[in-house]
């Protein structure tokens, strides 16, 4: 005879669940329901829910806004674990006001999986929140921290996507339905520390925001010859090569010559040496691999502990590790990007061959910022290949006409970056700390509830 298991529910169990959906009692779900049970939701903590900015900048479309096309918008991309992650549109000064923008001790929360919560703290620039994002508004900063932090958790988003059905999406309903424990008295001074930390990492990132303006106004005062590729244009006979006979690349040549000779621009290939693209026979222990995705836009090479965990493929990775004053040039024209390696670059750290190492002989950071200005992102866009039309081909970088700017504005931004990297390194290890801390309380206050293998650690890592 077969037997069909089962479980017994107690009570106080189901009660404590929105629904009778099995899934609110097995795994982590249930054992998130178990910590709630006796804590409080988000209205007996004071706090309401507010949906984000729906809004369309297709004209004709029932949500259209004319706004919409040049305000700057926290998206889901700009939603991280505990804080925001904003990008060069949102350093701009917000353009509108309204309930749906973001506002100090708010919680930011994205509908689709997977979910991830943001404190916002009171430096962050107050822009509209996307209506694909849920905000949490009116509590204590405290209890803000406190309910980012368990939202960040695996089992409290198995718990709001139970009745989500098949597309995976968190419901006002469910997030006002959801309890969590009491706030713990000792996060009144972490969450003074989180948004300390917050407001401070806004500070330097604004600072590097600022040269980089500067730099790409650098590349911008000259002013460019625009071909009409598509009704046919005229080159002069040196811009017509046998590398690339797509329109495009012809009508880059020309650009390129005419910056050279009428602004005085530079051929990247005599700035700096191109190292060579040895890649490794084995893995070394206690290397480390950096991939494309591991650098965002402020040139920064993560530290170790930042370091997501990527398995190290010889065949694929350059030999030689990264050594202080080193600039990384990715080959990926489509999100073109550059890294400068400082002083506390983690050693043993080895570039992926989609990298490009570049030896400039002075200010190497100053050389890289550049690098990533929007006219030299346009020119590396314009030197892909393929089928794809994604990737540049390592040695056609050199082609690449840069500016060169005097060098007393090129010292003053290598001691900008330099002084960015030293800042950001900072705030990331006190960071870490905190982070350890948080997770650390986090699963004392659950450690009735919550299987041993899953901390809060991990989750937020």
């Amino acid at each position: 005879m077969s037997h069909v298991p089962y479980k017994i529910i107690s009570p106080e169990l189901l009660e404590a669940a929105a629904g009778w959906a099995p899934r609110y009692f097995v795994g982590l779900a249930a054992a998130a329901l178990r910590a709630g049970r006796g804590g409080r939701s988000i209205g007996d903590l004071r706090g309401w829910i507010l949906e984000g900015w729906r809004v369309s900048d297709t004209p004709g479309a029932l949500t259209y806004d004319s706004r919409a096309a040049a305000t700057p918008i926290y998206r889901q991309a700009n939603i991280g674990h505990l804080r925001l992650l904003p990008s060069e549109q949102h350093w701009s000064p917000p353009r509108i006001a309204g309930r749906w923008c973001a506002r100090p001790d708010d919680v930011v929360l994205n509908k689709l999986v997977p979910v991830r919560a943001a404190f916002v703290s009171p430096n962050a620039r107050r822009h509209p929140v996307d209506g694909n994002a849920l905000i949490i508004r009116g509590l204590t900063t405290s209890a803000a921290v406190w309910v980012a932090l368990c939202l960040n958790h695996p089992g409290y988003e198995q718990l709001l996507l139970v009745e989500s059905g098949v597309l995976k999406r968190v419901g006002l309903g469910a997030l006002e339905a959801l309890r969590v424990p009491p706030v713990p008295p000792e996060m009144d001074g972490l969450a003074a520390r989180v948004r300390d930390i917050l407001d401070d990492a806004t500070l330097v990132s604004e600072a590097l925001h600022r040269t980089r303006e500067e730099a790409n106004a650098a590349t911008t005062t000259t002013s460019r010859t625009e071909h009409d590729l598509a009704g046919g244009s005229f080159f002069a006979r040196d811009a017509v090569s046998n590398e690339s006979w797509l329109p495009s690349a012809t009508a880059l040549r020309a650009e390129q010559s005419a910056l050279e000779e009428d602004s005085g621009w530079v051929a990247l290939d005599e700035l700096a040496s191109f190292d060579d693209r040895t890649r490794l026979c084995h893995a070394p222990d206690g290397a480390r691999v950096l991939r494309l995705s591991d650098v965002g836009d402020d040139l920064l090479a993560p530290s170790a502990a930042d370091a997501h965990a990527s398995e190290l493929i010889p065949s694929r990775t350059l030999a030689k590790p990264l050594v202080a004053g080193d600039v990384l040039l990715s080959t990926l024209g489509t999100s073109f990007r550059a890294a400068y390696a400082d002083e506390d670059m983690p050693p043993n750290t080895h570039p992926v061959d989609g990298w490009v190492r570049l030896r400039f002989r002075e200010t190497p950071a100053a050389w890289a910022l550049l690098l990533t200005t929007a006219a030299l992102r346009s020119q590396a866009a314009r030197l892909t290949v393929g089928s794809a039309q994604q990737f540049v081909p390592p040695d056609a970088l050199r082609s690449l006409r840069v500016p060169a700017p005097s060098r007393d504005v090129r010292d003053r931004w290598q001691r900008a970056i330099e002084q960015h990297h030293a800042q950001r390194r900072s705030l990331d290890r006190r960071w870490s700390s905190l982070m350890n801390e948080l997770a650390a309380l986090f699963d004392a206050v659950h450690a009735p509830f919550m299987p041993s293998p899953v901390r809060m650690k991990e989750a937020l890592r």
